[in-house]
């Protein structure tokens, strides 16, 4: 239930609820408290830091892709077809999104996991393209990376 303090047998003071404690096993406990911040924080920086690694390596992406720069000046013109599109369900195979309160779910073509592209509840705005009896939609991520989706089957 506690899985992240391994050590030393942790378990929260509010545990023994009722029972009265100590000066010596209180000390102990702040001592402990202590140190489980101090790695949780160390952990928190490292994490951090990796995570704007990323940023910079999915900035460096889209600056030299075609397609997310096209996508970025296409969407700027006052012509296109904007929709709001809300996140329905995020897996790693497919994305439910909920447009016009129908449900389009998505399933993956080609690459990757849409857990934590996507996030479910969170509105988009979407370009979308109707043409040829398929919807297209597009769309930037969580991650400012823009991906297009082709319609597979709707959900009432």
């Amino acid at each position: 239930m506690y899985g992240w303090f391994q050590q030393e047998s942790y378990y929260p003071i509010s545990a023994g609820e009722g029972r009265h404690y100590n000066d010596y096993e209180l000390r102990r406990h702040i001592s402990r408290l202590e140190r489980y911040l101090v790695e949780v924080q160390e952990a928190l920086s490292v994490c951090t830091k990796k995570n704007g690694a990323l940023k910079k390596d999915l900035e460096v992406v889209r600056q030299q892709s075609p397609v997310q720069t096209q996508n970025d000046q296409t969407y700027q013109q006052p012509a296109v077809d904007k929709v709001n599109v809300k996140c329905i369900v995020a897996t790693e195979t497919s994305v439910t999104f909920e447009i016009s309160g129908r449900r389009l779910t998505f399933d993956r073509d080609y690459y990757g996991n849409y857990v934590g592209e996507y996030t479910p509840g969170k509105v988009y705005v979407a370009m979308a393209d109707y043409g040829a009896g398929q919807i297209y939609l597009s769309m930037k991520d969580d991650n400012e990376i823009w991906h297009t989706f082709r319609y597979s089957r709707i959900q009432s």
